[in-house]
């Protein structure tokens, strides 16, 4: 049994406001906050003498990472945001081909790679629901899924497709959770229809309580920040890169620790790393880093299931009661698409999020309704204060 009232006491932003909007950002634990703390204060009394132990750290941290999402540690690179991890990838692969994506997605997705005139195809939502299908497959065509034996000997599913193909298209570049409405991608299906094309995911609204598993369902490329659902605040990020395209393709910028040896000091040759870390051009930014390790174990102690069961029993009630007081929900409710995020209708949502705000209540505005996003430390009391607060300031 997981001591919810307990964990709640980890975050002391409970004993003074109601914060629901972990889509926006999210409050640091205080286990992750003494973790970031104890690197300061190495730096404080022991500046670079601490300098191995925190190389020893940061790659204790890649390894955890990596086992967090199911990929090799010489698959993961530190990045400051996903906007940045973003750029990495579509630095790569934009001039592949044609890039499939759709209209709900938030900017740091997209730009990256109308910068690079990537030739964009953009998908329409039908009831607030992204189908790539039929847009990878046009004319009505249909795939289905086989099977074969892998070469460690278990059995993968493989699409097989008959009929046409859009071979335009190289690479299907989506969220797994829509910002503006909760909707989330069914990846592993994504996967099996890609065909040959790259599958570039944005995690960010889905990591930290919703399983990824980067193998299982063929992505090539991830990016995600640390700030939300995650809760190890700003300045952080992953990008995980599937190593046959780290060998594949090579990168625009290096700097010294891009190098297999940085410790040589080797100023007349540039040699690269055959891992995606050689991403991390220089001195590592080993607070937002240690951070994020100490949030991945923070959260694999709690339990990922226990964490994304306990959001959605959060957000059944928050349903349960919206629908009570007649509010129309905005976010589609079927549970294979459903996220932690629930976008209802109101009107002047701007107006009423920032009259909330004077009570201490934070929510967004988007997606053309309030954006509720509660975290596993939330409570039905909680919500329940949203719903009377909402009720007094509609009247």
């Amino acid at each position: 049994m997981i001591n919810w009232i307990k964990i709640r006491r980890d975050f002391p932003i409970t004993k003074r406001f109601t914060y629901l909007d972990h889509a926006s950002c999210g409050p640091m634990p205080m286990p992750v906050y003494r973790a970031t703390l104890r690197y300061y204060d190495e730096l404080g009394g022991f500046a670079d003498f601490s300098w191995n132990q925190w190389i020893a750290r940061r790659e204790a941290v890649r390894r955890n990472v990596a086992r967090f999402i199911n990929a090799e540690p010489e698959e993961i690179t530190f990045t400051s945001s996903t906007s940045h991890g973003m750029n990495l990838i579509a630095e790569l692969i934009a001039k592949e081909g044609e890039v499939l994506t759709n209209t709900l997605e938030f900017p740091a997705t997209t730009v990256p790679w109308i910068y690079r005139k990537a030739k964009m195809k953009f998908i329409e939502p039908v009831n607030g629901i992204i189908s790539y299908a039929p847009h990878l497959y046009p004319n009505g065509t249909r795939y289905v899924t086989g099977q074969v034996r892998s070469k460690k000997k278990n059995i993968e599913p493989v699409p097989a497709v008959p009929g046409t193909v859009d071979s335009r298209i190289k690479t299907i570049l989506t969220s797994y959770v829509q910002y503006q409405n909760g909707f989330r991608q069914d990846l592993h299906a994504l996967g099996q229809m890609k065909g040959n094309r790259f599958l570039v995911v944005n995690a960010t609204q889905g990591f930290g309580y919703l399983p990824i598993d980067v193998k299982r369902e063929r992505i090539d490329f991830l990016a995600t920040n640390c700030y939300k659902w995650l809760m190890a605040g700003y300045g952080g990020g992953i990008v995980y890169m599937n190593k046959k395209w780290i060998r594949k393709f090579k990168p625009s910028c290096a700097g010294w620790r891009s190098a297999p040896h940085p410790e040589r000091f080797d100023n007349r040759h540039a040699p690269l790393k055959g891992e995606a870390s050689r991403y991390e051009y220089g001195c590592p930014p080993f607070p937002h880093i240690f951070a994020i390790g100490a949030a991945i174990g923070y959260f694999s102690e709690i339990g990922l299931r226990n964490i994304e069961k306990r959001i959605y029993l959060l957000t059944d009630f928050l349903i349960a009661q919206l629908r009570r007081r007649g509010f129309k929900i905005i976010s589609p409710l079927a549970p294979s698409v459903r996220s932690g995020i629930v976008v209802f209708y109101v009107a002047n949502a701007e107006r009423l999020t920032q009259r909330l705000l004077t009570r201490r209540i934070y929510v967004s505005a988007r997606g053309g309704g309030i954006r509720v996003a509660p975290h596993f430390y939330n409570n039905e009391d909680d919500i329940m204060t949203l719903l009377s607060a909402l009720k007094r300031e509609i009247k």
